[in-house]
């Protein structure tokens, strides 16, 4: 967990140049009045609107553009400071300069956001399409994941969100139901950052039938009966008496866990759940490996005596 708030961090430290250099250029340009204004998460110079007067039927639609100063030329009201607000906090100074102008009483304004380089969300990790997805209004976590294409096969179903507020971030567990309906409807801003984990993995050597890596995916980790089962399950020369849990602890040294998977199968120890980074060795019976040659060998000359009788 805390590589992942790591990750996110690098994210973050690696975003704010751009952020400060966006900052800083927008801090130079000065409004109508003169003045120095700097721009925050929102509207900036070259997003694109489109305003709806419903009062001024001879030019209902305009599509505007935010200028380097920060502000939208409307018509009947003249510039108007937009920079650094949400659509509808730019919708709403529009209707005040418009009121203030006197032009309409009650203005009947609406905005929709065309494009807009600062509100966005940036979705990274194991998603199948890490990208900044455009989101001019707060939304759940689903909407946002639904857009990033869904958990990719390595997904923890772990998500971390990093609030553009600087308020600490929101851990949120998911399962591969996605039945978790609380933290799918956990909002997320625009400015967030929205990291999806990387599960841990597991080993599984020696006498299974898929010796491999293998994620461990979920909130939950698995059993060992499961880990087994997910390796295909111990072979016939599997000394199941003699396996062990390899497992690296804190402080850097190796645990052996032994664990006798015959009286596991049979209910009689309990099943331990397999950590990240835990490697399952299953050794080779060689006890078996004669019993079966000489049950081979057995077979075979039965079946040549049977032959030779026929014969």
């Amino acid at each position: 967990m805390t590589q992942h708030k790591l990750l996110v961090a690098i994210a973050l430290l690696t975003l704010l140049p751009g952020v400060q250099g966006q900052q800083a250029s927008a801090a130079q340009a000065p409004d109508a009045q003169g003045s120095v204004q700097p721009f925050s998460v929102g509207l900036a110079p070259g997003d694109t609107v489109e305003v709806f007067f419903w009062d001024f039927p001879e030019g209902a639609q305009q599509r505007l553009t935010v200028a380097p100063d920060g502000t939208l030329f409307v018509p009947y009201a003249g510039s108007v400071k937009v920079a650094g607000l949400a659509p509808e906090e730019a919708q709403q100074a529009i209707i005040d300069a418009l009121k203030n102008k006197k032009v309409v009483n009650s203005p009947q304004v609406s905005l929709t956001v065309v494009s807009a380089r600062n509100l966005q969300v940036l979705v990274m990790g194991q998603v199948t399409l890490p990208h900044p997805i455009q989101l001019f209004a707060p939304a759940p976590l689903s909407m946002i994941l639904n857009q990033a294409g869904g958990f990719t096969q390595n997904a923890s179903y772990h998500v971390l969100i990093a609030h553009k507020d600087g308020s600490p971030p929101t851990d949120v567990e998911l399962d591969r139901t996605m039945s978790n309906l609380r933290g799918l409807n956990e909002i997320v801003s625009p400015g967030d950052i929205v990291s999806v984990a990387q599960a841990g993995s597991f080993y599984a050597l020696g006498e299974v039938n898929h010796p491999g890596i293998f994620p461990i995916t979920g909130s939950q980790h698995p059993t060992l009966l499961q880990a087994l089962s997910v390796a295909g399950g111990p072979t016939l020369y599997a000394g199941l008496s003699r396996a062990r849990i390899l497992r690296v602890m804190k402080d850097g040294t190796r645990e052996e866990i032994d664990i006798d998977l015959a009286k596991l199968h049979d209910g009689k120890v309990a099943d331990p759940l397999i950590q990240a980074d835990d490697i399952l060795y299953v050794p080779r019976s060689y006890l078996r490996v004669v019993a079966n040659s000489w049950l081979n060998q057995s077979l075979e000359a039965i079946s040549i005596f049977g032959a030779v009788k026929n014969y």
